[in-house]
């Protein structure tokens, strides 16, 4: 039987195992068998990278036409490997690097010199030893080679990472992490130019997708990294800044976004509050501005859609809403003719004055539960302007409240309803949570009028 029917044999005998039985398992046993498939698969995964590095060295350039990759008409060893496995582009570069690495410098005699890693390749080969541990540790060492270490003080760096992680049980991640510290330990003077290097990274793009979503990709410098991951953390931190003025939790709302679509959201009100801020630079006068066209008869109905100068997709009512509410937007409003209408300007917002007295009557956002603070909410037209109470330009403190983003998102798009009712707040459920829709106070204002005696 050939070495490859053996390994096909050896295969069918693992997928033989069903995974419905898993449950079965008691958790001892489950443990164990998962640590025993775990050593099995880094076993097969440093085969898979020893091959694919022969096939990297049988594939080289100045072979030519007689190269394995094109001799079997591919382009590249990866995408032989590729075709051959089944695994991804990217999966079977990363295998083909590492397995270049882990050989010696092919001779003038064809013959193959001395491993560069020598440690690595010894217990990868055994099954002791992952490929992403293994990756860590070569990387590192490899930046203090080129670094001019010498070949001794490089050698010492391997031996002791692979014992550190052996010894140690270290994961992959706690791996690289000793190998970056050990690293600078031994070449402190390399920090200055790696983060040259990686200043010249530095990017961001950001560019208008089709279906109207904005895409890109950035790459941060580790103290833009930690300016960004800090402000985030601040925003979304769960801690309760100040105390909790209504009881209960029945009129919570779950927050079922994801931690991508919350990081999305903070970044976005981070930007917002810079651009609102005093010092930021003005236009014709103006902070930062969103253009929004829509009818009149829309706005007064809360339907149809708004269009954001320079974005082609529309946007829907709520969310026209929501920005009128809190976002420095001049609003075009167009007539069944396309006659201009009005055309309002962000002075409908809340100064900061009334904001502050809004602070101090609310306490924060006022829908029951959240302990949102102040600082981190929203101004909200109780009544909105198209109201006959108050006609368009009103925006005093007895018509206004505070809440998060997350509840005013949510306020503009649900049957839940806030309105003033003696200079206070009142949320009103809709039908199937209250039949009588009775008004609840919902402002967190520390200072409680007494009554009159």
């Amino acid at each position: 039987m050939s070495s490859a029917s053996r390994i096909l044999e050896m295969a069918a005998a693992v997928c033989g195992r069903s995974g419905a039985g898993l449950a079965g398992l008691g958790d001892d046993e489950l443990l164990e068998l998962m640590a025993a498939y775990e050593t099995l698969g880094r076993a097969v995964s440093a085969q898979q990278v020893r091959f694919a590095g022969e096939v990297g060295v049988r594939s080289r350039t100045e072979l030519g036409d007689d190269g394995l990759s094109r001799s079997q008409n591919f382009t590249s060893p990866v995408a032989l490997i590729a075709k051959v496995t089944g695994a991804s582009a990217r999966a079977c570069k990363a295998r083909l690097e590492l397995g270049r690495k882990l050989r010696g410098a092919v001779l003038l005699g064809g013959g193959e010199g001395p491993a560069p890693f020598p440690a690595v390749a010894r217990v990868l080969d055994e099954g002791v030893l992952g490929v992403e541990a293994a990756a860590a540790i070569m990387k590192q060492c490899s930046a203090l080679a080129d670094r001019g270490c010498s070949p001794e003080v490089v050698s010492l760096a391997e031996e002791t990472l692979v014992d550190q992680t052996i010894s140690c049980r270290l994961t992959a991640d706690e791996t690289s992490r000793a190998a970056i510290h050990l690293r600078e330990v031994l070449d402190p003077d390399g920090a200055e130019p790696r983060d040259e290097v990686l200043q010249m990274q530095r990017s961001l793009t950001i560019a208008l997708a089709p279906d109207g979503m904005y895409r890109g990709k950035f790459a941060l410098t580790p103290e833009q990294g930690g300016v960004w991951f800090s402000s985030i953390q601040a925003l979304q931190s769960p801690r309760i800044t100040g105390p909790r003025f209504v009881d209960g939790d029945e009129y919570a709302i779950a927050d079922g976004r994801t931690q991508a679509q919350k990081n999305a959201d903070t970044v976005t009100e981070l930007i917002a509050r810079a651009a609102g801020a005093e010092d930021m630079p003005r236009i014709n006068g103006a902070i930062a501005t969103v253009n929004v066209h829509m009818t009149l008869d829309d706005l007064e109905k809360g339907r149809g859609v708004g269009w954001i100068d320079g974005i082609d997709q529309p946007v829907p009512a709520s969310t026209i809403a929501q920005l009128r509410c809190s976002s420095p937007v001049a609003a075009t409003l167009f007539g069944e003719k396309g006659e201009v209408l009005y055309h309002g300007k962000a002075k409908r917002l809340f100064t900061a004055a009334q904001n502050r007295a809004l602070a101090a009557r609310d306490g924060g956002c006022v829908w029951p539960s959240c302990d949102r603070p102040p600082s981190y909410c929203e101004t909200h037209h109780a009544n909105e302007w198209v109201s006959d109470d108050h006609p368009p330009g009103r925006t005093d403190i007895d018509n206004g409240v505070l809440l998060c983003h997350f509840h005013h998102s949510h306020l503009h798009k649900s049957p839940w309803k806030l309105t003033m009712h003696d200079g206070v707040p009142h949320l009103i459920p809709p039908r199937w949570v209250d039949t009588e829709q009775k008004p609840i106070p919902t402002t967190g204002r520390r200072t409680i009028q007494r009554p009159a005696a």
